[in-house]
């Protein structure tokens, strides 16, 4: 009984040990973000960065999340498929966000009224990376 005991205390710190190793996989970091799409459908084009300093390269399987402008969403991101970022490199992810009717007339009114680096824009949700649901919190001052 002692030994299962121990068994599953050690496979419990081996998870625990690699959840922590791998917080220094995947580092990300918010780029732009740039209107675009039409009229009628209008997206946020959202460039993330994502860099790997490990020697082991990493996929990312899908990432979610929501576009804030001065702490109010207007736009959500969902992007699934597999990306591979390098070992030692970085990569960037090309999002587009999908804004509510509410959420462009707001980001536009915002933007036109601030001066150029005075608007607060963050990006605020997860990603998988190998397998491992990581929290992604970035923002910028546009």
């Amino acid at each position: 009984m002692r030994n299962i005991l121990l068994l599953i205390g050690g496979a419990a710190a081996l998870f625990f040990i690699s959840r922590f190793r791998f917080g220094q996989k995947a580092v990300f970091n918010f780029r732009s973000l740039r209107p675009g799409g039409t009229l009628f459908a209008p997206v946020f084009n959202v460039d993330l960065a994502v860099s790997n300093p490990t020697n082991q390269t990493i996929v990312i399987k899908s990432i979610t999340g929501t576009v804030n402008v001065k702490g109010s969403a207007v736009a959500n991101v969902s992007a699934f498929g597999d990306q591979r970022v390098a070992a030692n490199s970085e990569s960037i992810l090309k999002l587009q966000a999908r804004p509510s009717a509410v959420g462009v007339f707001e980001t536009v009114r915002e933007l036109l009224k601030q001066p150029v680096g005075s608007t607060n824009v963050s990006f605020t949700g997860t990603a998988n990376v190998d397998g491992i649901v990581v929290p992604v919190s970035e923002s910028k001052m546009i």
